[in-house]
């Protein structure tokens, strides 16, 4: 969570006293730039944890932003979507029809052997890691990973956003104060 404090609140106050809802413009266009860095810095920290595909996070992942304004200076940011196949993480063989034991990784440096998983491609030309019950009258299953939501929800991956976002919004308090004193920003 990104906070502001309150001594902060009142030096801005009175810094932009003279400027009309100067001290909400600034303190709503710097969590703004706060909550910009946690969407786009969060692939990147999640990839830093996780062996999974950036692409996979995008074609899964919806992302709802609500930005603060002068009026409110309330924001936050959602992640939502379905979970990422296992194919889409560390996986060997990556090709079907190999008679290999499939092993995966969802974790970077982590890794399991899959006994009775094999990589397979659908008429619909989807490839994924897939699994039967026991005998094979039984249908097969996918084999799933995590969502991007429960890989933001880690708590290494969530501190760190957090660090970096906080770093932001301070720095970017300094320059919109500079800003509108210099008349800038309407």
């Amino acid at each position: 969570m990104i906070e502001i404090s309150a001594e902060t609140i009142e030096r801005v106050e009175a810094l932009l006293a003279g400027v009309p809802k100067g001290a909400e413009r600034a303190l709503s266009n710097a969590m703004n730039r706060g909550l910009s860095k946690v969407k786009t810095g969060a692939a990147k920290k999640v990839r830093e944890v996780y062996a999974v595909q950036s692409s996979a996070i995008n074609e899964s992942t919806n992302t709802k932003m609500q930005k603060a304004k002068t009026g409110n200076l309330a924001g936050y940011i959602h992640f939502s979507g379905c979970k990422i196949p296992l194919y889409k993480f560390k996986v060997t063989p990556k090709a079907p029809g190999v008679k290999k034991q499939v092993t995966a990784a969802v974790k970077k440096g982590g890794g399991t052997a899959f006994e009775n998983a094999f990589i397979a491609q659908m008429k619909s030309g989807h490839i994924g890691v897939f699994e039967r019950e026991t005998s094979k009258r039984f249908p097969i299953e996918e084999k799933m990973g995590l969502a991007m939501a429960q890989m933001v929800g880690n708590t290494s991956v969530m501190t760190e956003l957090e660090k970096e976002a906080q770093k932001t919004v301070d720095e970017r308090i300094v320059h919109e104060i500079d800003r509108l004193l210099n008349g800038y920003g309407g």
